[in-house]
């Protein structure tokens, strides 16, 4: 990508598949340099389009309570819950543009690009990982999204052409309008299309100027360069923390009840499609926090790890210079980086046990309401 082309080689490679995603969104970091309008006019006909769909499903609501239709509301609750869950992670990020793009920037200029032998390893491994995370998480969204939105297509054309049953037209999202929108074949997929593109915008979230990167890798070796390097890096982890501590508490707030929405969806599943689509919204769901959560531990693992390596160095051999930097270097490696959600509670895989906790409770839970109903 453009944006990501002054950046060393493997970290542009790390951020691709996520600058793609986002871009489909328009949520577009490293183009600050961008005119307003030319940056932001996309976002008049996106909002449009989402603030149509949204009102459309809250009007169709109260006709599904009031008929008891449980299949429908079944269906339809896990993607009320996901759009409200990307709307409100749009309102968090979207705003913080400039903030994500300075800390990209900042993060690509201390970025370094050689190493010893096993840094390389070390680094090309977690590098590997990060790129297949976020590739697991992209084609698990795309199929599970497509799955979604083309299973009532299939099967009205299924029961239309190939059984010959004289059925209704299945919408993907049920929702009212001022109009029938499956009183004929072209209304119908003008509102089908409508509905896919509606869902498809709803973020998940020239030139530009060249960037300092230190391509020599060495950094003179020096301890002060080393204290100055690691208070930027640990500056720039209370930046990422301020940015996104909002977004990690909404996806902690959201994955418990929509993983529960999804399976009660696969309750009431009308085939093994549909089904289908319910495990993959939980694994998607489920997915999203353990990566956050798993990401979150290595950074405060490798902070605390900090103080553990200036001892092990040979510091009683330096001069007195030498020693107060490592004592310096120890006392901040006491006190760890981490990501929390709100500023409240750090993110950790200690985290992501009490979110599978708490959601088997909520599961629990509405099993047991489902099965006194039966």
């Amino acid at each position: 990508m453009d944006v990501l082309k002054d950046f060393p080689e493997d970290f542009s490679k790390a951020l691709q598949t996520s600058f793609y995603m986002l871009k489909i969104f328009n949520v577009r970091y490293l183009e600050d340099d961008q005119p307003f309008l030319k940056k932001n006019w996309r976002f008049s006909y996106i909002s449009a389009t989402v603030l149509i769909h949204i009102v459309s499903l809250a009007l169709y609501m109260p006709e599904v309570l009031s008929r008891e239709m449980k299949s429908q509301f079944a269906y339809l609750i896990p993607s009320i819950l996901v759009t409200i869950h990307a709307v409100l992670k749009c309102l968090v990020l979207i705003p913080n543009t400039k903030q994500i793009s300075a800390f990209i920037k900042e993060l690509g200029s201390l970025w370094r690009v050689k190493f010893t032998p096993r840094q390389k390893q070390e680094k090309d491994t977690l590098l590997w990982q990060l790129n297949f995370f976020n590739r697991v998480c992209f084609w698990i969204s795309v199929v599970g999204s497509l799955q979604y939105l083309l299973s009532p297509l299939f099967e009205t054309l299924y029961r239309r052409f190939i059984i010959k049953e004289d059925c209704e037209l299945f919408l993907p999202f049920g929702s009212k309008y001022p109009f029938n929108p499956t009183k004929n074949w072209t209304i119908y997929i003008i509102v089908y299309i409508f509905q896919l593109y509606s869902n498809q915008v709803e973020p998940r979230p020239n030139g530009e100027k060249g960037l300092d990167v230190d391509t020599d890798g060495n950094d003179k070796h020096s301890i002060k360069t080393f204290v100055k390097r690691h208070q930027k890096l640990l500056r720039l982890s209370r930046q990422l923390d301020n940015v996104f501590t909002g977004m990690v508490f909404i996806d902690v707030l959201f994955v418990g009840i929509t993983t529960c929405a999804f399976s009660v969806m696969g309750q009431f599943a009308g085939g093994p499609g549909y089904m289908l689509v319910s495990y993959i919204g939980i694994a998607s769901s489920m997915l999203t926090v353990l990566f956050l959560c798993y990401y979150g531990e290595l950074l405060t693992s490798a902070s605390s790890s900090i103080g553990d390596a200036a001892y092990n160095n040979l510091w009683y051999k330096g001069g007195k210079e030498y020693k107060m930097a490592i004592l310096f270097i120890i006392k901040i490696s006491q006190k760890p980086c981490c990501l929390t959600s709100l500023r409240h509670v750090e993110v950790s895989m200690k985290m992501f046990t009490k979110v599978i906790s708490t959601t088997w409770s909520y599961f629990s839970l509405m099993n047991s309401v489902y099965s006194e109903e039966q």
